[in-house]
């Protein structure tokens, strides 16, 4: 496993990242001791960096909207908490559907009660989640208030680094030249359907920002599995999809392998949040992120992806 210093922070971060998404059941079930081993396989192979959410959980699971940070947090008080890079995010109460509140006192609240969740007296990393959703209903609050809030509580000693989250190119390109953030979290912009991550790097690393990338396979439409059933994706879309999965499968080559390769390729990303939820799949995306890149078979698959190449899916196109 390989370590970068995340942007002009001290903060040495692996390559591979344990995003926590799925043990929250934003994918499929989850079991509880396979999730845990998950945790600790992942730690022990030379990952360091742990990303979750208060809002990763389906209402109709043991935990609720928690079910992540709470799963997350069982695993993690067995290891060395000064071996771990550790993030969360606030704003975002839940995903299904998204309810959000980014007001100061909202914020504080939030990161208090992730903190009891984690079993930790600090974060390395605190991020306003998905400040785009709503049509940006969301962003002059999060902007203000959110901050403020996250400025405080690194004050208090709280929070390491403050940052947001989010997925709209149009937002980032506003909110990066004009706001102080020690770290930005883009999702879905460095992956063999979308490269437009590269744009914003050069903004990103002028203003001496941070980047956390994440969702390697375009938040599991770049796998066997398909996206899940809350991904906004049409029919032709999907037909897109299935013919590179036939591809893969014609050339006995997992698409999830390319995709990670993809995703690992950029030696300017310092570090990529995955997310799954069971050992054999966890050692498997590290063991492909270890071997030679297959470059030619990615550029056949980036050529049948090409009709829906940085197309934006909209995850933030809700109604409050």
């Amino acid at each position: 496993m390989r370590y970068n210093t995340l942007g002009e922070t001290n903060i040495k971060i692996s390559e591979l990242g344990f995003g926590a998404s799925a043990i929250g059941g934003m994918f499929n079930n989850v079991e509880m001791d396979e999730a845990i081993k998950t945790v600790h396989t992942a730690f022990d192979r030379g990952i360091n960096y742990f990303d979750t959410s208060p809002a990763y959980g389906r209402s109709d699971s043991t935990y609720g909207p928690v079910t992540s940070e709470t799963i997350l947090g069982k695993g993690l008080k067995d290891l060395n908490r000064s071996e771990i890079i550790l993030s969360t995010k606030a704003g975002k109460i839940t995903s299904l559907p998204p309810k959000l509140n980014f007001g100061y006192k909202a914020i504080i609240d939030s990161v208090e009660a992730s903190l009891k969740r984690l079993h930790t007296d600090y974060l390395d990393l605190l991020f306003l989640h998905d400040i785009e959703y709503n049509k940006g209903t969301h962003l002059e609050v999060a902007l203000n208030e959110g901050l403020e809030a996250l400025r405080e509580l690194k004050k208090a000693g709280k929070i390491r680094a403050v940052g947001i989250s989010c997925y709209s190119i149009e937002v980032l390109n506003k909110v990066i030249p004009n706001y102080d953030l020690d770290t930005v979290l883009v999702h879905n912009h460095y992956t063999l359907i979308n490269d437009q991550l590269l744009e914003l790097m050069p903004k990103i690393k002028e203003k001496g920002m941070a980047l956390v990338s994440a969702s390697p396979f375009a938040s599991g439409l770049l796998t066997h599995q398909g996206p899940p059933d809350w991904y906004p994706i049409t029919d032709k879309d999907l037909c897109v999809i299935n013919k590179t999965l036939n591809f893969c499968q014609e050339n006995n080559v997992p698409i999830e392998k390319l995709a990670i390769q993809y995703a690992l390729s950029n030696p300017e990303v310092p570090t990529t949040l995955f997310s799954c939820n069971q050992t054999d799949i966890l050692n498997k995306n590290i063991d492909w992120s270890e071997e030679p890149i297959d470059t030619i078979m990615i550029e056949k698959l980036k050529q049948i992806l090409q009709p829906i190449r940085n197309k934006d899916f909209d995850f933030g196109e809700y109604n409050d």
